[in-house]
């Protein structure tokens, strides 16, 4: 047999008067008639419902095409997807059951690296470099591990052929695995680093560097670096890096934690999905998440969860003030927690394997909020202070593991209690604030800012510090008596690139305890 291919669309080209589309192919069924050894091959074939149709004749290329089909005129092969099956021909019974359906599953990854090895071929004598086997190897690990939406051997293929140009255009002459990795790192939005394992050191050391970033819960930090390490090792089957559920109140970190782990794993704050769980306390809120459904307004927008993570697959989704939500809205996490997926309102599936996900909760906060009670008298006062320390944590998991359903508690990898800041933790905090804002303002104006340890007290005693409101106050305490003077100063033009300027604590002074001084630049 031989096989001929006609595009429905180029068959309408043209066909501006009434019968010269029905013309053209009855031409061609005519023609396949006499030609008995022809077999016709149509791709996207859920395009001839409709095709050449008109407002006074519903006569379109399907119903030409029946009656040849119906009496085995002609042999045809059509291609299409389950979606647009299932929508133009599937809708009509009397032409699907004209095809015998055939479902074309996906190679396997040995199947589609000999498919990769002959488009090679072709592909090398087009941008005249050459491909390594590891190269293709790596284009059909990558592609599977890393593009799940899409299908082989489509996918590597399209990785090969990105790479071979790159190369190309550099001037090279090999496509080596760090050509691929850049291709799949741009297509499947994976940092580089993790593409080629030069993040190995960042992971051992992923302690120390959210350390940077959290202040004052070193406990909860280690036992989430050991489940994220575990996890990425490939230790957790299907299921995401690490599920963890934060619990204490207001102002200590959780929401931090989460900009931290985005920022050191992912290598952008950016990389991250916050889900205002208040906003979900209706049952028909899940469609918010996964989609409306089909007929609805919205079913074509997607979810606001699924949608995230499917165009950004490595991420940290940070789900806020879970005990807002309705029940049945959390009972959609439970696949998500246990097999690592979630199917959207138009039946795809999203992988959530590569993603991090924090859940926060203020349940029974008001424990750790109290502060440790304290006895008088002598003895071990840190030891009692630990002690009373761990049963705070452990009354406010007792609070959470009460109020949230059992099958969604027991599916966290950790659930982590942080307890309130103590007033060197918000000194420490103030500090990294103000050095934010020195390397800032280095950046954008030449200018240099330094201070004194003192100025930190001042800060904490102008309001900087409230046990029952973690970190937040102190930002507020900065904003006004820091950034807001600094801000007329620079409107005054005072300072210029170069200058140092000093916070200096002076009781003396107006401006709530801090004084400025400016130490101009030497002139040459």
């Amino acid at each position: 047999y031989r096989i001929v291919q006609i595009e429905i669309g180029t068959l309408v080209a043209g066909t501006s008067l009434r019968g010269q589309f029905e013309e053209r192919l009855i031409g061609i069924v005519e023609e396949l008639k006499r030609a008995e050894n022809i077999l016709l091959f149509i791709d996207e074939i859920h395009t001839i419902v409709g095709a050449g149709d008109t407002i006074d004749s519903n006569l379109d290329a399907a119903n030409i095409l029946k009656p040849a089909l119906a009496r085995g005129e002609i042999k045809c092969i059509g291609a299409t997807t389950h979606e647009e099956y299932r929508r133009s021909i599937g809708a009509d019974p009397a032409l699907a059951r004209r095809f015998s359906l055939v479902e074309v599953e996906e190679p396997s990854r040995e199947d589609a690296f000999l498919v990769l090895e002959s488009q090679a071929r072709g592909l090398e004598a087009h941008h005249k470099v050459s491909y390594s086997e590891e190269a293709l190897a790596l284009s059909v690990g990558w592609s599977v591990r890393y593009m799940p939406s899409q299908m082989l051997p489509d996918k590597a293929v399209s990785i090969i052929d990105l790479a071979g140009a790159r190369v190309r255009r550099r001037g090279g002459v090999e496509v080596d695995s760090e050509a691929i990795a850049e291709v799949v790192s741009e297509l499947a939005d994976v940092p580089l680093e993790r593409l080629l394992e030069t993040d190995r050191e960042r992971m051992l050391k992923l302690e120390d560097l959210l350390a940077e970033r959290v202040v004052g819960h070193q406990s909860q930090i280690r036992r989430m670096a050991r489940i994220i390490r575990r996890n990425s090792a490939g230790l957790s089957g299907k299921r995401p890096i690490g599920t963890f559920l934060l619990l204490g109140p207001t102002g200590v970190g959780k929401t931090e934690t989460a900009k931290a782990i985005a920022e050191v794993l992912f290598y952008s704050e950016k990389a991250m999905t916050r889900i205002d769980m208040s906003e979900y306390s209706e049952a028909h809120a899940v469609a918010r998440l996964v989609g409306a459904p089909p007929g609805y307004i919205g079913h074509d927008a997607g979810g606001q969860l699924t949608e995230a993570v499917r165009r950004r697959p490595y991420q940290v989704v940070l789900l806020d003030e879970v005990e807002k939500a309705h029940p049945e809205v959390l009972e959609t996490f439970l696949q998500v927690f246990d097999e690592g997926r979630l199917t959207d309102s138009k039946g795809r599936t999203v992988d959530f394997t590569n993603t991090v996900i924090l859940v926060t909760s203020n349940l029974g906060a008001s424990a750790i909020a109290a502060g440790p009670k304290r006895r008088v008298g002598f003895g071990a006062a840190r030891k009692e202070k630990s002690d009373a320390v761990d049963a705070q944590e452990q009354a406010v998991i007792s609070a959470a593991r009460a109020a949230l359903a059992p099958e969604l508690f027991n599916r966290f990898d950790e659930v982590l209690a942080f307890r309130a800041l103590e007033r060197d933790d918000v000194r420490e905090i103030a500090r990294r604030l103000l050095m934010q804002l020195g390397t800032h303002l280095l950046t954008e104006r030449g200018l240099k800012l330094e201070m004194e340890e003192e100025a930190l007290d001042v800060l904490l005693d102008a309001g900087g510090f409230d046990p029952t409101l973690g970190a937040r106050p102190m930002r507020r305490s900065i904003a006004r008596l820091i950034e807001a003077p600094l801000a007329e100063l620079l409107l005054e033009g005072a300072l210029n690139e170069g200058d140092t300027l000093m916070l200096l604590a002076d009781p003396d002074t107006d401006t709530a305890g801090i004084r400025f001084e400016v130490m101009q630049r030497e002139s040459a």
